[in-house]
């Protein structure tokens, strides 16, 4: 049977980075449910659409575009007029036909731009990647360290490495999806690194990739970095004071990562691929993962050590 793989993005169904990310996925064997916004929803966070109704659309046409064997595994395309959470909710909930397998894991991606440091605060693949986490299954956030238009196969080997490892470590049905238990399930084990794998299992914790366009195969276990966007408000045309209404653009005139010893951002610069262990729940809620405890997941040196067994 194997695993099934839920993929949600934030810049829509037809972006080059899920493309590549389905691709690669089907290529690797992997059964796939794709259920994405039907355009670019950057930057939307955890945001849920409320007070009127969505259209779902099933998109078989999109097969001869992601140009899928129909001989491999399954795999069933959706998109919704809605955001990653309403997609994720959607595909996680009962949205989708009775008939589609259920996943096993959840990745939001691949993004075209870096998901680091503040920019999980506003990130929709981060927004996917946590929602599916506080539904109770695992989930990563996958990035290319670039706005630019590029080559996905770095960040999609990037990606397949991290799956490979977390298919070892996760059961092809999910054991907390629904949270059925509410706060009363909380992971255990006798190390830290075994309380981190059952946290990811039940989704408290998820993975948040980023990839530097030169990647060269090393990985870096991080922590959220240092990195702040200088000059974020352009004004557009006149703004003199006697006028009352006038146009602004937001963005940033310059980007500042600060050398931080393991922080994402100033790993991806030196060419790391950084993989970040991110709570899903935040500070003061009865599931969140101690900062004791996801200090010990960045290293510096390769993978999270929670990740990888049997070597």
């Amino acid at each position: 049977m194997g695993h099934t793989i839920l993929v949600t993005n934030d810049d829509g169904i037809d972006a080059p980075g899920i493309t590549a990310l389905v691709q690669g996925l089907h290529d690797a064997g992997y059964g796939v449910v794709v259920c994405a916004p039907d355009r670019e929803r950057s930057a939307s966070t955890m945001h849920l659409t409320l007070h009127r109704e969505m259209k779902l659309r099933r998109r078989k046409d999109l097969h001869k575009i992601y140009r899928i064997n129909d001989d491999g595994p399954r795999i069933d395309l959706f998109d919704i007029s809605g955001y990653p959470a309403d997609c994720v909710l959607t595909a996680l909930a009962g949205g989708l036909p009775h008939n589609i397998p259920s996943p096993s894991l959840c990745i939001s991606g691949i993004n075209r731009g870096p998901n680091m440091s503040v920019d999980v605060l506003h990130s929709g693949t981060i927004g996917g990647a946590r929602q599916v986490g506080t539904c109770g299954m695992p989930a990563i956030a996958t990035s290319l360290d670039t706005f630019e238009p590029n080559d996905y196969s770095k960040p999609l080997r990037a990606t397949l490495e991290l799956v490979k490892h977390i298919c070892k470590i996760i059961p092809e049905t999910p054991v907390n999806l629904g949270r059925k238990d509410g706060s009363s399930k909380i992971p255990e084990g006798g190390s830290d690194e075994e309380i981190l794998r059952n946290a990811f299992i039940l989704g408290d914790i998820y993975l948040n990739l980023n990839v530097p366009v030169g990647w060269q195969g090393e990985f870096c276990s991080t922590h959220l970095g240092g990195r702040w966007y200088r000059g974020a408000i352009e004004i557009v045309g006149d703004n003199s004071v006697d006028r009352d209404e006038w146009n602004i653009q937001l963005g940033a005139a310059s980007i500042e990562d600060e050398p931080i010893e393991n922080g994402d951002s100033n790993r991806v610069h030196l060419g790391f691929a950084s993989v970040s262990t991110l709570g899903t729940w935040p500070q003061g809620h009865p599931l969140a993962i101690s900062d004791e405890l996801l200090t010990t997941t960045h290293s510096g040196e390769g993978l999270p050590s929670w990740l990888v067994i049997g070597q």
